[in-house]
């Protein structure tokens, strides 16, 4: 069998053989106004797989491409694929992998009440107790996506409006991307020491707190244009 030809998992997890390959585009709103960027083989392996070629296409097209502002893609991109776009200042719009459960994150205090903060479905959610002992997770609003531009790499925050019996908290959580210990961290006000990375807390933050969750009236307006790729796949089908 030809080295570029293998066994691939395609569509439901259908098992099919030949070459793979990514492309990605661009389009107006009107009709026959599509653009292919960039034609990639995936030839498989760590480096080789299908979401590593995409991050490096997209990281080779950002610098070419003034005013592109993200990426639309499909369950292929992890945390760890966000993470390197989010640091570019690109936006990632996807669906939250099925195998992400939901975490704590912060138990917050503020005078009378308390906030259980737990990440989930791409997103800050409050651990609320139910009269029956049990509890559910609630989402909290997030009045605002925030970037900030650095020198070398971008950072993104949701600002939460914590709801409160006593009066709403406004809260600022990062996303997108997941701290190490090279990254500009924070000092602890009340014991004046550095703050731990999220790597060094073995805390996923790319992973669990997305820029644009999937529950998001943005992200259900703006995904469907994943879909809408689809018929270059059938085009370049046809022309096989």
């Amino acid at each position: 069998m030809r080295p570029e030809r293998r066994q691939l998992l395609v569509g439901e997890k259908r098992l099919a053989r030949g070459t793979k390959w990514f492309f990605a585009s661009a389009r107006d709103d009107g009709y026959w106004q599509r653009v292919i960027l960039a034609v990639r083989h995936v030839a498989g392996g760590d480096y080789e797989d299908e979401a590593a070629v995409a991050v490096r296409s997209f990281t080779q097209l950002s610098s070419r491409l003034p005013g592109c502002m993200g990426v639309i893609y499909d369950g292929a991109f992890r945390g760890v694929h966000r993470d390197a776009l989010a640091r570019l200042g690109l936006l990632v719009i996807n669906k939250q992998h099925g195998s992400v459960k939901p975490r704590a994150y912060e138990l917050l205090r503020f005078g009378r009440c308390r906030h259980d903060l737990w990440c989930d479905q791409g997103r800050i959610a409050e651990r609320v107790l139910l009269d029956d002992g049990t509890s559910t997770l609630i989402p909290v609003p997030v009045t605002r996506l925030e970037h900030r531009q650095g020198r070398t790499k971008s950072r993104w925050y949701h600002l939460l409006l914590i709801p409160c019996r006593h009066g709403a908290h406004p809260y600022r959580v990062q996303v997108g991307i997941t701290t190490t210990p090279g990254d500009r961290t924070a000092t602890d006000p009340a014991t004046g020491r550095r703050v731990k990375s999220d790597s060094e807390r073995d805390f996923h933050r790319a992973e669990h707190l997305q820029q644009i969750p999937e529950s998001t009236l943005t992200h259900q307006r703006l995904h469907p244009y994943r879909n809408d790729s689809e018929s270059v796949h059938s085009q370049f089908d046809r022309s096989m």
